[in-house]
């Protein structure tokens, strides 16, 4: 079948009628297009489309994102079909430092609690003793023991958010993501003067000068509830969200902190690409049992220490 005669109506009734024929649930993340976002049966955050997927009686997922949160999917749900919807979109943040480099951070301390962050990748996930999701950071290392040293991998941000908020000291990689960290404390301050009546929010990946002067500091899922109660926000994260949040709310006064907030992974799939992957079912995850079991338990230790 040629895609490229089709028409966007048309990409959206063949994907709605193949994953019936499937019977396969597209789960798409905040940060996908809005094109995308209309044909997910779930849209959410990484952890939270992870978890919407184990409840689901569907034979197969098809996920609209980047590798390491599908991977995440497939951790959750091992006996299940995942499918990325393209290829090799994937995270820089993710794969900006390596499995050795966090081995070398382990053998230099080797009773520390190894901390990581869920849009990681897997060979970092494995080496960790618990992970985290931008919502739970904070609330997750307060419970820690006090004597506990903590390696925090791999995004500096949160974790300088994290020392901020609980004042522990957290053994950092000095990597961050690109799309959050560009903004500036200058560029912030001029919209907030610009915009002195909305409220910001900011995600923890921006850079600590950034979140310290943010209304709020929230994952993406917190974000949009936020947003459902306030209507003058200043949103502060990839522009995913935010074309999200004015398609729902066309009458509230919403902006976004910067209009280059947009991560190139995420936008790397379209509405062709993911109907084509849907009909292909090429992309599928495939990890080591071992490797899920090893990731499984880090998950478990977080849901654990939050109860």
């Amino acid at each position: 079948m040629n895609l490229n005669k089709l028409s966007e109506s048309d990409l959206v009734n063949l994907a709605i009628d193949l994953k019936k024929k499937k019977n396969c649930v597209i789960l798409a993340h905040n940060y996908q297009s809005l094109p995308i976002q209309k044909i997910a049966d779930f849209v959410g955050d990484s952890l939270q489309l992870a978890k919407l997927a184990v409840q689901s009686k569907a034979d197969m997922f098809l996920f609209c994102g980047i590798r390491i949160m599908g991977e995440t999917v497939k951790i959750l749900n091992p006996d299940k079909k995942v499918i990325l919807a393209h290829k090799t979109a994937d995270c820089q943040l993710a794969n900006m430092k390596s499995s050795e480099e966090l081995k070398e951070l382990k053998q230099k301390y080797p009773n520390a609690e190894v901390v990581c962050y869920v849009n990681s990748s897997v060979t970092l996930k494995v080496k960790s003793t618990i992970t985290c999701t931008s919502a739970n950071a904070v609330k997750l290392i307060a419970r820690l023991p006090i004597e506990k040293k903590i390696i925090f991998v791999p995004d500096r941000n949160i974790g300088k958010w994290v020392e901020f908020k609980t004042g522990r000291k957290l053994i950092m990689f000095d990597s961050y993501c690109h799309t959050h960290n560009q903004i500036t404390l200058s560029e912030t301050l001029q919209v907030r003067q610009k915009y002195s009546d909305y409220s910001l929010i900011v995600h923890p990946e921006c850079d600590i000068e950034v979140c310290k002067e943010a209304d709020e500091v929230l994952s993406t899922s917190q974000m949009i509830d936020f947003i459902s109660k306030n209507d003058k926000v200043i949103i502060g994260t990839e522009t995913g969200l935010f074309d999200q949040m004015k398609d729902r709310y066309p009458a509230k006064k919403i902006i976004p902190l910067s209009q280059k907030m947009i991560c190139e992974d995420m936008k790397q799939t379209t509405l062709k690409i993911a109907v084509q992957s849907l009909i292909d079912e090429k992309n599928e995850v495939i990890m080591d049992e071992d490797v899920i079991k090893k990731t499984r338990r880090s998950l478990d230790r977080m849901f654990q220490i939050l109860l």
